[in-house]
């Protein structure tokens, strides 16, 4: 009975999972502190494939609702390959002959709400992760769209 008094919950320390949207990522989840936490995703999408790490930082969201309720902010990198046959500036699309492969590389933000259900334990959540990149096929790119619903199991 005296020791049950020094006994804590189980510590979780990290999370997986699946974030679909504008591309479906595999991503995994490593917990710095219950504040602070990297994340790494593997996406796939019609023709590209990328790969991203971002810094998190984590903050109560209506504590009045829920305290399993969090606000998330980040930025971090990302770097892959992709296969295009065109390029788009603004309004205006350009069409090459044949399909090229160029190498990209960009810099990410990251804004979101997750809700952690304890009992199970499972995380649910919708974010945004605008981003720039740059390649050879099409110089730059800015995406500030890129939103997704992400579905997570803590262990």
């Amino acid at each position: 009975f005296v020791l049950s008094f020094h006994m804590k919950a189980q510590n979780y320390t990290r999370d997986f999972g699946v974030r679909a949207g504008f591309l479906i990522n595999a991503t995994y989840r490593q917990y710095n502190t219950d504040e602070s936490y990297f994340e790494m995703m593997a996406g796939i999408k019609w023709n590209t494939l990328s790969f991203t790490i971002l810094k998190e930082f984590s903050k109560p969201a209506f504590i009045e609702f829920s305290p399993n309720l969090q606000f998330l902010y980040g930025y971090g990198i990302h770097a892959g390959i992709t296969r295009k046959n065109k390029y788009e500036v603004f309004t205006r699309t350009y069409y090459y002959d044949d399909y090229r492969i160029s190498p990209v590389f960009g810099v990410d933000g990251y804004i979101g709400l997750e809700y952690w259900f304890p009992e199970i334990p499972f995380i649910v959540g919708i974010d945004f992760k605008p981003y720039f990149e740059f390649s050879t096929i099409q110089y730059f790119n800015l995406n500030l769209f890129d939103s997704a619903l992400t579905l997570k199991f803590k262990f």
